[in-house]
């Protein structure tokens, strides 16, 4: 079979979408099976699309996507023009033979405009979902995907791999689609101003989920009135047939709900049962939280009072879709903690304790900080509880007053041993010292998280910990607390 039969969209599509013009001679049989950006993983029948970050320019590794196997490769007109020489080089060495170079004024764009074409091919009568918020997303789309897989069945969800839901990560996750899926679930994150906007374009989602409003992004954006502003653009074309879905309690749910054209649902515990059909039962602390809905009794395995929170989102829409009580009883109750966001796990250390473990390495800001730290408090069955805290990235102006309100909610607690990495973190432990704390808790900050700390924070974690302790780790992905879990753990 041949490249064209099988390509994602046909030349004239693919040119149309990106408004782009054919360098040279076309491919006889022009075809991709696939897109990347990253030239490391092209393969045979690829479409490489080179981006330009602030430290890199993908166009300069062309040479080795075409040598990988790429059939098609977008490049930015600007570029062709400026480095003509570069291309020449390739022309002359017969590289373009075997492929189509397509020239584009902007490939992150052209990206977009390409997934949202391939789209409009083939999801047109598929249900589309989007899910985004300051903390949450992935958590609650990986509930939503496991709830439908009960209802439409296990094939016929297209969903966001990972944490693909970038500006680049929703559109080569929307390539994945194969076509014949019932439903497609995408998350959308940001890292920029506008972000939502251009990917809500993209994928044009039916129904969507803002998880929450909080302080992620907020060093980016200024203040949570820009992070709404922001995050309510995944709303924008929402159908009158379709809904909008908000945590009834957030402050801004109003608001990220005005120029909603479908129908708006409210979700969360201060809903009457009346009106969502979910019931709450009991909080069972590590080991999730138990509640109806419409009779029907759930445990989500996932701990801690935000996770429910998201659930009850993941509900809401789920009923909206048709999904049955006990459709959504079989999803949730199937859920495994996504590794780094609120991982509970239980370990045997290296000095032979066994403790519990909340490991939440993935991401963190003040909200998503908080709640964990509030979460660990209300645990109440532990001899210990030991904190391992690292820098909160990415919060600007704010940082300052952000870890030091951290350093005042963690003197509130009952944690005896407190681990602080990270130069933000020294407000933290500047304003846990000036705090009233609880007898014999003890302090200790590191700077940075190199090396040396990794063996100081290890050595004291092992001289400390005892039987039945509770041990949280949380900080941002960069600081990489996960690396010391194999210096306290016993080898398995």
């Amino acid at each position: 079979m041949s490249a064209a039969q099988t390509s994602l969209l046909s030349l004239d599509s693919l040119l149309a979408a990106v408004n782009g013009t054919v360098a040279g001679t076309a491919r006889a049989d022009f075809g991709f099976s696939y897109v990347v950006t990253d030239s490391r993983f092209v393969t045979e029948g690829a479409m490489f699309v080179p981006l330009i970050g602030e430290a890199q320019n993908g166009h300069k590794y062309i040479p080795q996507a075409i040598e990988a196997g790429a059939t098609v490769v977008l490049a930015n007109k600007s570029d062709y023009e400026n480095n003509n020489a570069f291309y020449k080089e390739l022309e002359s060495a017969g590289k373009f033979d075997g492929i189509t170079l397509i020239l584009v004024d902007n490939t992150l764009y052209a990206l977009q405009a390409a997934a949202k074409a391939y789209a409009e091919k083939v999801a047109r009568n598929m249900i589309r979902v989007s899910i985004t918020g300051s903390s949450g997303k992935t958590t609650t789309k990986e509930m939503l995907v496991n709830v439908c897989k009960k209802h439409f069945g296990e094939e016929a969800v297209a969903y966001t791999k990972g944490n693909f839901n970038s500006e680049t990560g929703l559109p080569l996750s929307m390539f994945q689609i194969r076509g014949d899926e019932k439903i497609g679930i995408f998350e959308m994150g940001m890292n920029r101003k506008n972000e939502i906007g251009e990917i809500s374009a993209v994928w044009q989602s039916q129904y969507g989920i803002i998880t929450n409003i909080g302080t992620a992004h907020i060093g980016l954006l200024g203040s949570r009135q820009n992070i709404a502003e922001e995050k309510r653009k995944s709303f924008d074309y929402i159908p009158q047939t379709g809904a909008a879905f908000i945590p009834f309690d957030d402050d801004f749910a109003d608001f990220c709900c005005e120029k909603v054209q479908g129908k708006v649902v409210k979700f969360g515990k201060s809903v009457p049962a009346s009106q969502s059909g979910v019931a709450f039962i009991e909080d069972l602390g590590l080991n999730g939280t138990k509640f109806s809905v419409d009779g029907i009794e759930i445990t989500l395995p996932l701990a801690g009072e935000y996770n429910y929170q998201n659930a009850l989102g993941v509900i809401a829409l789920a009923k909206e879709l048709g999904v049955t009580a006990q459709e959504i009883k079989a999803g949730l109750e199937g859920m495994a903690a996504i590794s780094g966001r609120m991982d509970i796990r239980k370990l045997t250390l290296k000095n032979g304790a066994k403790v519990s473990a909340v490991c939440d390495f993935y991401n963190a800001n003040l909200d998503s900080m908080q709640k964990v730290i509030e979460f660990c408090a209300k645990q109440n069955n532990f001899n210990q509880k030991i904190f391992v805290l690292a820098d909160m990235k990415e919060l600007g102006d704010s940082s300052f007053a952000s870890h030091a309100q951290i350093g005042k909610d963690v003197a509130a607690t009952d944690a005896c041993l407190v681990i602080l990495a990270g130069p933000e973190m020294k407000a933290a432990c500047d304003t846990l010292a000036s705090q009233k704390n609880i007898a014999g808790r003890e302090v200790i900050y590191f700077e940075n998280n190199n090396d040396a700390f990794y063996e100081a924070a290890a050595s004291k974690l092992l001289a400390f910990a005892k039987d039945n302790a509770l041990v949280l780790f949380k900080g941002s992905h960069s600081m990489a607390l996960e690396k010391l879990l194999p210096l306290i753990q016993e080898a398995e």
